[in-house]
């Protein structure tokens, strides 16, 4: 969240406390008709040149989990795992048990190796993502014939006609996916940039974006809406990522890598799951968590590989931050 996005417990029922502006509703999908397909590549077998990501599989576990618990929005029965698939049938036929279903939301989500190659055989032609399947060799031509093509996971969104389709990459190399001719009004978040790859090293058992994105879901944003819409928790993981310390880092901060997203209209107002935190922000707990996420605002706007609008904007931003916290900390809900 920036400047003048604030919404502290502000959902779709309206907004509490005094001087608060109204933000755009969020828009909860509707259980009955919503589906999502969770992929995860954990192992690989031979002749993959692969290394196995074992975070992979609980990451997807967990998510599906946090999909469909007492915050997630989602119908256990329409959530469909994809663990370790070989074939890209296996991926596009789960997509394909929904179709027919009239569907209001479909969500698709991978986390594995992302792989880049061109279509034409010689190299020439553009750079495409391909995710990786159980086997997948991450070699030019190779990639194009044992991954997913990410065209071909968009294509298959789009036959679904749902309202909404969402799809949420885990992987290196994510972004290439924003400017695939295929992604159409698909709303895509994505882990990386278009050369940078994804991190799995930061916990035994969560990749750093499944991982980051899993907190957002389970604590919730205090100030935040009463539903986490996709807009709210890209700003966040915006600012949760690089401010993330990892170790096996390549990036020049030592944090996480940045993410991305494409959405059009008021797509992202879309909530996948409710705020955990919704109403908290005037409770102890709530300051403190409001305080460490401006603290990492005012970390990302002192960091001299950002633009210097950018540092500025951000920068203003925890000012105001702080500023609504000082002046909450004497009105503190201790029940």
């Amino acid at each position: 969240m920036f400047r003048g996005s604030r919404r502290r417990s502000c959902g779709t029922a309206g907004c509490e406390g005094n001087g608060m502006s109204l933000s755009w509703p969020t828009r909860p999908i509707d259980r009955e008709n919503s589906w999502a397909v969770l992929v995860g590549t954990s192992e690989q077998v031979h002749p993959s040149n692969l290394p196995a990501i074992p975070q992979a599989a609980s990451s997807l576990e967990d998510l599906a989990r946090a999909l469909t618990g007492s915050q997630g929005l989602f119908d256990e029965e329409h959530v469909l795992p994809v663990g370790n698939p070989k074939s890209t049938e296996e991926v596009l036929g789960a997509l394909d048990r929904i179709a027919g279903e009239k569907p209001d939301v479909v969500l698709f989500y991978y986390v594995g190796h992302g792989m880049q190659a061109s279509l034409a055989g010689d190299g020439s032609g553009r750079t495409e993502l391909f995710l990786a399947l159980a086997g997948s060799i991450d070699e030019r031509n190779e990639a194009v014939r044992t991954g997913l093509p990410i065209s071909s996971v968009f294509s298959r969104l789009h036959y679904l006609r749902a309202k909404q389709s969402v799809a949420v990459l885990d992987c290196c190399f994510a972004s290439r996916a924003l400017d695939d001719p295929s992604v159409g009004d698909v709303h895509v978040l994505c882990a990386t940039g278009k050369t940078t790859p994804a991190l799995y090293e930061l916990t035994d058992r969560h990749t750093g974006f499944t991982g980051s994105l899993l907190r957002i879901l389970d604590k919730g944003i205090p100030d935040g809406p009463q539903y986490l819409d996709l807009q709210t928790v890209f700003h966040y993981l915006s600012v949760i990522l690089p401010t993330t310390f990892c170790a096996a880092s390549q990036e020049p901060n030592g944090g996480l890598p940045r993410p991305r997203q494409r959405t059009t209209d008021h797509r992202g107002s879309l909530a996948l799951a409710r705020n955990a935190a919704f109403g908290t922000a005037l409770t102890p707990e709530g300051l403190a968590a409001r305080a460490e996420f401006a603290r990492r605002v005012a970390s990302l706007g002192n960091d001299p590989l950002i633009e210097t609008g950018d540092q500025r904007m951000l920068l203003a931003h925890a000012a105001d931050l702080f500023e609504e916290i000082a002046k909450d900390t004497g009105v503190v809900h201790t029940s």
